[in-house]
């Protein structure tokens, strides 16, 4: 039997208040969302003037992150390139999922235990706020 370590709803916060500090730092107008492993969600937050199809996509990248334990930049250039079929791994999860970029997982000692989906930006913006959310994470996890 295996013990993995679960993400608590202050861990979310902290994590989203990094990517909230970095979306100000930017001028960005993105939602922000924390998912868990199983890629349901713990916390979302729509910044005043981001769309709101910035929550949808916001989530579902983060999910695709989660339950694939791959940024979703990763799975968006290799649709992209070299594999097309990856498009069918969405509608596989039985769940909203999205392989744009702005999904990263949250790792720890070899466990994926969520994901954080930033949207409303380029994908460059959107994957430099999430970044800043799991560069906090990381501090946090570190012992």
């Amino acid at each position: 039997m295996r013990s993995v370590p679960l993400l608590e709803l202050a861990d979310a916060r902290r994590i989203a208040a990094a990517a909230q500090a970095e979306a100000d730092r930017r001028g960005a107008t993105v939602t922000v969302a924390l998912v868990d492993s199983g890629g349901h969600p713990l916390l979302l937050e729509r910044r005043d003037g981001a769309s709101p199809s910035s929550a949808v996509a916001a989530l579902g990248k983060a999910r695709m992150a989660a339950l694939n334990g791959k940024p979703t930049a990763d799975q968006e250039q290799a649709i992209n390139g070299p594999r097309p079929a990856l498009l069918q791994l969405a509608c596989l999860l039985g769940q909203p999922a999205a392989a744009m970029a702005g999904g990263v997982p949250l790792l720890h000692n070899g466990h994926c235990l969520g994901a954080i989906g930033i949207s409303g930006m380029t994908p460059e913006v959107d994957a430099a706020i999430a970044a800043a959310g799991v560069a906090a994470f990381a501090a946090d996890a570190t012992p």
